[in-house]
């Protein structure tokens, strides 16, 4: 069922234009940069279902649901392709190898990994669900402030 945050489409490339346009309205209210780093990570999963999970272009569904917050977009993913957690994967130790010597492929996960604070996978059914959280400017001043005001008296204000 679709609903104002959740969208389904079916994984193939002629869709994107529309998964875009869902992004960009369901995003509207973050920067610039925040929006074209959600845009990045959603691009990355549907790349991911239609070429990995469904082996190519088909009308088998993928779907997105984009959650604000104040200090975050939630981004939740999820496709009927074979089970496959890409968060299952040996951690790559990129600043240490030559370009190369690196595999073909799994830079994807990195991108997951470096532009979300938090992630996770689980298998729903019939479904691979991947969840993302992606910090809004507005969340690291909130996170800075709150930490600034821990343990000190009148909101984090010195006592005179």
């Amino acid at each position: 069922m679709d609903s104002p945050d959740r969208r389904r489409f079916n994984a193939s490339e002629a869709e994107f234009p529309v998964l875009c346009e869902f992004v960009e309205e369901r995003c509207a209210a973050l920067r610039n940069d925040e929006r074209q780093r959600v845009l990045l990570l959603v691009e990355e999963l549907f790349t991911n279902s239609i070429n990995h999970g469904y082996g190519g272009d088909s009308n088998d569904p993928v779907w997105l649901t984009l959650t604000l917050t104040d200090t975050a977009c939630q981004i939740v993913f999820e496709d009927c392709a074979p089970a496959h957690n890409p968060f299952d994967t040996p951690d790559l130790e990129l600043d240490e190898m030559k370009l190369d010597d690196r595999r073909i492929g799994g830079l994807g996960i990195v991108l997951l990994s470096e532009f979300s604070f938090e992630r996770g996978y689980e298998r729903q059914d019939d479904r691979n669900v991947i969840k993302l959280q992606v910090r809004r400017a507005f969340g690291k001043r909130l996170e800075r402030a709150e930490r600034a005001s821990k343990g000190s008296p009148a909101g984090g204000k010195s006592p005179q």
